[in-house]
């Protein structure tokens, strides 16, 4: 009864209590005292706890057994009396009950101290002790490695682990997915998020807070590829989504631009479970049909769900964001007007979007005057902020304006960041101004700009432009050398435009060549391969576009094959290019001798075939009906 007693007065805070029930007891059964060592450690009273400990020694003639040291051990490692802990620990080795536990507890202790070479240390004790460690003990070193940020040594020790054939659990992956989120590079990102490569058959739908944090780690990288796999886990189970967990899956289809899943789901949410969204769950979804370019029904579902769910600001910010990205400014305007006569507050992001909505037209005047309107009421700006004013001074061939902007940026103290510098670079290349270029590439390690890939097409497209081709690809090798860099296949297709604009289109097959051996990047797709057909059409090498179509319409169909239950698939190519392709070929004769052929190729990949194709496509008894795109 007593016992019950002290469990239930721990339980309830009451560590008074607990010490005096405890002493009517005369200590009790070991565990009264495991409670009471927990209590003491949780109160951070550490000579507690140990006094505990050799009370219950010499209670027992056996002495204490291992269960009740690594409480003691947790308390002392808990509170960073780690001195305390490795005390304990040779005391339980000695006596030969230390297990894995206790190594388990002085490492974890060791790791939140940030200690991170006594917990390696503590690590290979462990199996010098002919204990060997297990999942737990290499996620609590990685934990603490990605907590501390330092990814790379947590990236080691899982390799380590698997060295050992330590299996991955879920708390491996999700460890791994914080530092996806965590990681300052796509290259690190993607080999934190290869550990999902590693567990092909794991459960992520059986656990809804792994699932989340996979799909939250997935979605905020825009790994594509990863997120269809793992959401084709979730279509085929019997999960029954949490409404928080709806809101990310709405975030995850979306990125895949599968707006249609989007609406099934929230149909699903509403009316088939009758589940009331949350703020954030409608915030989602809004955003999904905002990314589809799909305003009007983002406006009509606000409407439908503001008298029955809490509205904020956010969602007249994700609607104000879905104006300026349609170039209605104007509405954007209206959206802001009822923001303020609903009395809710401006926040920076509806304010940077207003600025977006005005600069992307060139509006520079409304622009600058929402600039100092939020100002005025206290809304500090931030990078994103200038990065729009940027790029509307940029748009307007205001270059000069665009760096006096940016300057008073970093004079307020905000760092440069690559989306802004990309901005400035953007416009001088596109107004020429090589000469502003080259001084802002200079400075760019001054003001820790890490280039990105965009950073490198803008590169290539200038050195294009100035006709310095062999600089251009300089660029590209350069960045393949660095392990720790993907190439998306915009670099390639920049690289080609290049060529091309040079009337270098022997030098743009050969990239085209390089493009599908590149190690750990993007391959051509149908930009890329778009880019390159008009430019042989516009060099007037017909028979090379046409060969390079039908290569096109290979690489699609191979892409819809292997990822047919995920839904990436791409299209072929750009149906703007197809016309013109086969415009090309009337010209010169070649309709037939080429055109025949490759409509049963274009309909074959499901690309729409042009009416100007009817004719080549005439003596075609083959192929499928053209599919709509």
């Amino acid at each position: 009864m007593y016992g019950c007693l002290v469990k239930f007065a721990v339980k309830c805070g009451r560590t008074e209590l607990s010490e005096k029930l405890f002493h009517r007891t005369r200590g009790g059964d070991i565990q009264n005292f495991m409670c009471l060592i927990r209590a003491a450690g949780r109160s951070g009273k550490v000579d507690r706890a140990v006094e505990l400990l050799r009370e219950a020694e010499s209670s027992r003639p056996q002495g204490a057994d291992i269960a009740v040291y690594n409480c003691a051990i947790d308390a002392c490692a808990t509170n960073g009396r780690l001195d305390f802990a490795r005390k304990l620990l040779d005391e339980a080795s000695k006596k030969g009950i230390a297990n894995l536990i206790s190594y388990n507890t002085l490492l974890k202790g060791h790791g939140a101290q940030g200690d991170f070479a006594a917990a390696r240390a503590v690590l290979r004790e462990t199996e010098a002790a002919g204990i060997m460690p297990d999942s737990a003990s290499y996620n609590c070193l990685m934990g603490s490695l990605v907590s501390a940020g330092h990814l790379a040594e947590a990236q080691e020790v899982l390799e380590q682990m698997e060295r050992k054939a330590v299996p991955v659990d879920h708390y491996t992956v999700s460890i791994m997915m914080k530092a996806a989120k965590r990681a300052r590079s796509p290259a690190d990102a993607a080999r934190a998020l290869a550990v999902l490569d590693r567990v092909p058959s794991m459960d992520f739908c059986g656990d809804e807070v792994l699932f989340n944090t996979v799909l939250d780690a997935c979605t905020q990288r825009q790994d594509l590829e990863r997120l269809a796999r793992v959401l084709k886990t979730f279509n085929s189970s019997t999960a029954r989504p949490s409404v928080s967990t709806y809101g990310l899956l709405f975030k995850a289809f979306s990125l895949l631009k599968r707006i249609a899943r989007c609406e099934y789901l929230w149909v699903e949410m509403v009316e088939t479970r009758g589940m009331k969204p949350n703020s954030v769950a409608l915030c989602c979804m809004l955003d999904a049909f905002i990314c589809a370019r799909q305003v009007e029904k983002a406006v009509a579902l606000f409407r439908e769900w503001k008298t029955k769910v809490t509205v904020n600001t956010v969602m007249y910010s994700t609607l104000v964001k879905g104006f300026a990205a349609a170039g209605e400014a104007d509405r954007a305007m209206e959206m802001f007007d009822e923001l303020r006569a609903d009395g809710l507050p401006m926040n920076l992001v509806t304010y940077t979007s207003l600025i977006d909505a005005h600069a992307r037209l060139g509006k520079m005047e409304p622009a600058k005057r929402l600039f100092e309107l939020m100002e005025k009421e206290g809304c500090e700006p931030n990078v994103i902020t200038f990065s729009a004013l940027v790029k509307g001074y940029c748009t307007v061939g205001d270059v000069d304006e665009a760096f006096s902007v940016f300057f008073s940026m970093l004079s307020r103290g905000l760092a440069a960041d690559t989306v802004i510098f990309n901005s400035l670079l953007d416009g001088c290349v596109r107004h020429s101004r090589f000469k502003l270029a080259d001084e802002l590439l200079a400075e760019m390690g001054r003001w820790d700009v890490q280039p990105s890939n965009f950073t490198l097409s803008i590169i290539i497209k200038m050195w294009g432009k100035r006709q310095q081709l062999d600089k251009a690809f300089e660029v590209v090798r350069a960045s393949l050398e660095d392990e720790r860099r993907f190439l998306d296949s915009q670099v390639g297709t920049s690289l080609i435009s290049a060529c091309l604009f040079n009337s270098r289109p022997d030098r743009a097959l050969e990239v085209l060549a390089d493009m599908k051996a590149w190690r750990n990047s993007g391959r051509p797709n149908e930009v890329t391969y778009g880019t390159l057909i008009s430019g042989l059409v516009r060099c007037g090498d017909c028979r090379r576009a046409v060969a390079i179509a039908h290569e096109a319409c290979e690489a699609a169909s191979a892409t819809r094959r292997s990822s047919s239950a995920t839904g990436a698939a791409r299209a072929a190519l750009p149906e703007d290019c197809v016309k013109q392709l086969f415009a090309a070929l009337r010209r010169q004769g070649l309709a037939e001798e080429l055109g025949t052929t490759l409509v049963g190729r274009l309909r074959a990949a499901r690309v729409r075939v042009p009416p100007c194709a009817t004719v080549a496509a005439a003596s075609d008894d083959g192929g499928a009906p053209a599919a709509a795109t």
